[in-house]
């Protein structure tokens, strides 16, 4: 795990254990989201917004297909604020 993969996984685990109402050991980087730690559409949604917050990215209009599990949530926020600031919209 890199030093950015590092330091946002201290920071959502704590995030993902509230929203989820699990304990925090529960959370772990293969842990998914709806069948290991019971997330319904409004802890996503919450997630989502938390998320944003807390990391300064914004999850609208990404792909979320491939996200199920908590590590898949670190790794989609490291490479959204790897991105730089401005990009242009694709058409």
């Amino acid at each position: 795990m890199d030093v950015e993969h590092g330091d946002v996984w201290e920071e959502l685990r704590p995030l993902c254990a509230r929203v989820m109402s699990v304990p925090p050991e529960a959370v772990v980087p293969q842990a998914r989201l709806v069948a290991d730690l019971g997330a319904d559409s409004l802890d996503i949604t919450e997630l989502e917004a938390a998320s944003e917050e807390l990391f300064g990215v914004s999850l609208r209009g990404t792909d979320k297909s491939g996200v199920s599990t908590v590590g898949d949530v670190a790794d989609l926020i490291v490479s959204l604020r790897a991105r730089p600031a401005h990009t242009p919209a694709a058409r």
